[in-house]
């Protein structure tokens, strides 16, 4: 059986947790790398990048709500934040589970 770490500074571990539960955090880093690096085509979607898929997928079990539902939330804060970006489509997250 491995041993158990012990913490020998429980002020500094309890910061760590609360950090590591901030998910305005992965959104940020989401907001940082949008857009895929490969080019949008004529008519075509946007492809965006994996982390955007992958927070709306962490919001959608988080909060136990639909895909609809996570585009209408990731909509409304990049509009509280004064960003302007194509949010993906529920039917685009569907495809890259």
């Amino acid at each position: 059986m491995p041993q158990k770490m012990r913490v020998s500074n429980c002020h500094e571990y309890n910061k760590f947790l609360e950090k590591r539960g901030n998910i305005f955090r992965y959104i940020d880093k989401a907001i940082e790398n949008w857009y895929g690096n490969s080019p949008k085509m004529q008519g075509g979607n946007y492809i965006y990048s994996d982390k955007v898929v992958i927070l709306v997928h962490i919001i959608v079990n988080l909060f136990r709500i639909g895909l609809r539902q996570t585009v209408g939330f990731i909509k409304g804060y990049l509009q509280q934040i004064g960003r302007d970006l194509a949010v993906i489509s529920y039917s685009q997250a569907s495809k890259k589970t």
